[in-house]
């Protein structure tokens, strides 16, 4: 059996000291501050790109985190599970154990995908983004990649 971990790319890190020496100013004597909000990309599809998924979409990978905007002035809902999923109304479950996760209305949502990689909304005016974030989900196989997996003893 396969065990699923969270990895980083080595390109994404950083120095710590050349992060320090970029967000200090020296003409005021202090640290800079700014907020800045996540970068947030359409999904990659067949034709383009998308944020419509009103339709079962595929996520490009598995651990994706996701800003959804609902551009409407009523609650919608986005489910997120395997290629099995159905479009289910805010705080329904089927028998997969998928739930209709509520966005409320002009209000953004963030949801993560987890090990699902599918997705699929109540209604087109709900905007769905992936957070760029540089980690990603990836399988383990080989003698040990049953250590740490649910339902299963440590190796000794």
């Amino acid at each position: 059996m396969a065990k699923n971990n969270r990895v980083i790319d080595n390109k994404f890190l950083q120095d710590p000291d050349q992060i320090k020496s970029v967000e200090y100013n020296p003409a005021s004597g202090g640290q800079k501050s700014l907020t800045v909000g996540p970068r947030l990309i359409p999904i990659q599809i067949a034709g383009g790109y998308t944020t419509n998924v009103s339709t079962k979409t595929a996520l490009p990978y598995l651990g994706a985190n996701l800003a959804i905007y609902n551009n409407a002035g009523a609650v919608g809902a986005v489910t997120i599970g395997d290629t099995t999923i159905t479009a289910l109304a805010p705080g329904a479950v089927d028998a997969n154990g998928n739930v209709g996760a509520a966005c409320p209305p002009n209000a953004w949502s963030y949801l993560s995908a987890g090990n699902n990689q599918f997705i699929i909304s109540t209604a087109s005016t709900l905007l769905v983004y992936i957070i760029e974030d540089p980690t990603r989900i990836a399988q383990e196989t080989g003698p040990y990649a049953q250590q740490n997996a649910q339902n299963t003893q440590p190796i000794s």
